[in-house]
């Protein structure tokens, strides 16, 4: 008998012990969840920010329009920098870092403000359809990739560049339909000419009277003022939507964390956009 409850006093601890490592082990795992469910909540937002330049209106931007719009407006002739090609010139000259910083800022402002063209567009019932963005898509492909680029023909036609596409088609729907009923009287036409009649010359140099370039006269006069009421529209949009532009990220702001914890100096890529007015 004594041998018998010695038994059963060996074994005790055993089994008093095994509610222990149950709750040892449900802690663990407890543990692991909830350090999983804080790096998933810390960890998506800066995974889908990686590629967001700045948020426009609570709309994210991301650097692939960013880049496509440095690309484009030096073939848009309402650009500051028509024509300014910075992609030939050379990278270490003063004058070019100079050009090619202008050209971000206006890429910049241009994405803002054709976002708020395009909140306006659809208030407005302008709608660009999907056979329009089909051909707009198609036309910029065409001027913007060789036929045997695959890659890029590819990356052209991605769902990030056919909504950067679309971006520009809506906002020109827009500006046309702004522009729609824009006249001009004769006094505009000759207050014009007094501007801008040196520019009419004929072939042999010599400068126009009013009378010999009425012809080209109005048709140019009605242009220049649709291009003004083009430039005012945008610069009202940049004034009313720049206070509404977030420029920092998620990812910005863990990079700007992650390089300052290890002594890293922090790009200027990771700091916090600043939009101007322009004005």
């Amino acid at each position: 008998m004594p041998a018998k409850d010695d038994t059963d006093l060996s074994r005790k601890p055993t089994v008093q012990a095994r509610p222990k490592a149950r709750l040892t082990a449900v802690t663990i795992v407890a543990s692991l969840l909830l350090v999983a469910l804080v790096t998933t909540i810390v960890a998506v937002p800066v995974a889908r920010s990686r590629n967001v330049a700045f948020y426009a209106n609570g709309k994210p931007v991301i650097d692939e329009h960013v880049s496509a719009m440095i690309v484009d407006l030096p073939f848009d002739a309402t650009s500051d920098y028509y024509k300014a090609r910075v992609d030939l010139a050379d990278p270490s000259n003063p004058k070019t870092q100079y050009l090619v910083a202008g050209l971000n800022t206006e890429a910049i402002q241009r994405l803002i403000v054709m976002h708020a063209q395009s909140d306006e567009a659809l208030r407005l019932g302008i709608i660009v359809s999907p056979s329009a963005i089909d051909a707009a898509v198609e036309t910029y492909v065409n001027d913007h990739a060789s036929p045997g680029d695959a890659t890029e023909i590819e990356r052209l036609r991605s769902p990030d560049m056919r909504s950067y596409i679309q971006l520009w088609a809506t906002s020109k729907a827009y500006e046309e339909s702004l522009t729609k009923d824009t006249s001009v009287s004769p006094a505009e036409v000759r207050e014009y000419f007094a501007t801008w009649g040196w520019n009419y010359t004929d072939s042999a140099g010599r400068q126009l009277t009013f009378e010999q370039a009425s012809a080209r006269l109005a048709k140019d006069a009605l242009a220049n003022k649709k291009f003004q009421l083009i430039l005012e529209n945008r610069a009202q949009f940049l004034r009313k939507e720049s206070s509404l532009v977030n420029g920092d990220t998620r990812y910005k702001q863990f990079m700007r964390w992650w390089d300052i914890m290890f002594g890293i100096q922090v790009p200027d890529s990771l700091e916090i956009l600043k939009v101007g007015t322009g004005s």
